[in-house]
């Protein structure tokens, strides 16, 4: 690469955007909302330090992008911080970022990254972890799906569908709204995953007001290349569980999700999964995500895995080596043998970071 450029991403021309959406749709793994230019844009509306660095090679053409926020001076991070699922850039397929470039570009010391797509050598290279998103690909139909999961040994479509048949005896038949548009439905998801958080002593991503209107600005968006669309499961009149997914043409990825803390024992989430699951099968839709994590609901329902990584990219800032560092010790104490007591540094590493993307820089 000969230089990078970091523009905002309402600056991006028509030709930038077409050369963006042809790479998309050459690779399968950017077929993700995140990695649509109007995540980008979304993110750059409600936070001032976004940006989308344009890659170019030696004779001044396009080679890639990488959208980036930069809450800190010396850190860039993907931008939406820890509201972005899927990270990577966007390019050619011979595209090698020059991230060393990017840092010089910027101003900043490192580029972190936690969820990023683990077949791009030139990041992967930087991983300090590797783990995966849990896919479901519903290819072939519903019932092709079931067979394939039976095969495999999950029953945790079968205990989905034992609970729904508890709920519905108890609470009143069950229905699954598709593309919700209510406003009182998303509220209420809302105010669940926000008492959810108070319950669990997680931070509560709601109280910075970017946050909040990121996602309420993408309820509110309707194109067909992202917007945010809201599964609504009931019980008789009763809300029992909600899940707001990102869309972006055929793919989806669950995003929040929450349930009446009331109907807990009837698991409702399962069951709106597996409802949700036999709908998009039918409508055409090819691919479920549900995200990095490993719970075993997902490692059950999903039939696929995306590889990701995390890690960061720096040279020899002192924030580049503070992190190193930070991965260093946790990497000793995981290894020890204390029980509860090693997974401390990986947590506080995590909730950290959580903090440092929630904030935003005036700087930038």
């Amino acid at each position: 690469m000969s230089r990078v450029e970091l523009v905002r991403p309402d600056e991006l021309g028509a030709e930038e955007l077409r050369l963006w959406a042809d790479w998309r749709r050459a690779d399968a793994d950017l077929a993700s909302p995140y990695f649509s230019p109007l995540w980008a844009s979304a993110v750059g509306r409600v936070r001032s330090d976004v940006r989308v660095a344009v890659f170019l090679k030696d004779n001044g053409r396009l080679a890639g992008f990488l959208p980036v926020q930069h809450p800190v001076r010396y850190v860039l991070q993907p931008a939406g911080g820890p509201l972005c699922d899927y990270q990577g850039a966007i390019g050619a397929p011979d595209l090698v970022p020059d991230l060393q470039a990017l840092l010089e570009a910027s101003g900043a010391g490192r580029y972190d990254f936690s969820n990023l797509l683990a077949k791009q050598s030139a990041f992967a290279r930087h991983a300090r972890e590797v783990h995966v998103s849990r896919v479901i690909r519903l290819e072939g139909g519903y019932e092709t799906y079931l067979q394939k999961r039976r095969a495999a040994g999950s029953s945790e479509n079968k205990r989905a569908r034992k609970r729904a048949r508890k709920l519905g005896r108890e609470a009143g038949p069950l229905r699954l709204q598709t593309r919700c548009r209510e406003t009182a439905v998303f509220e209420q998801l809302l105010n669940w995953k926000r008492a959810q958080y108070q319950r669990t002593g997680q931070t509560d991503i709601f109280t910075r007001p970017w946050a909040l209107d990121l996602v309420r600005n993408l309820f509110a968006q309707d194109d067909a290349d992202l917007h945010a669309d809201l599964f609504a499961l009931y019980a008789g009149e009763t809300l029992a569980a909600v899940n707001l997914c990102l869309r972006s043409g055929p793919v989806l990825h669950c995003w929040f999700i929450a349930h009446d803390p009331a109907l807990s024992h009837f698991s409702p989430g399962l069951i709106l999964f597996e409802q949700m699951i036999e709908h998009l099968s039918n409508a055409g839709m090819s691919e479920l995500d549900l995200g990095a994590g490993d719970y075993r609901f997902k490692r059950n329902l999903a039939n696929a895995a995306r590889p990701l990584c995390g890690g960061f990219a720096g040279g020899r800032a002192l924030s580049a080596r503070l992190r190193a560092w930070q991965y260093d010790l946790r990497s000793l104490i995981e290894a020890l043998p204390l029980g509860p007591v090693s997974a401390w540094p990986g947590k506080a590493m995590r909730r950290h970071d959580l903090h440092l993307g929630l904030r935003v820089s005036p700087h930038f």
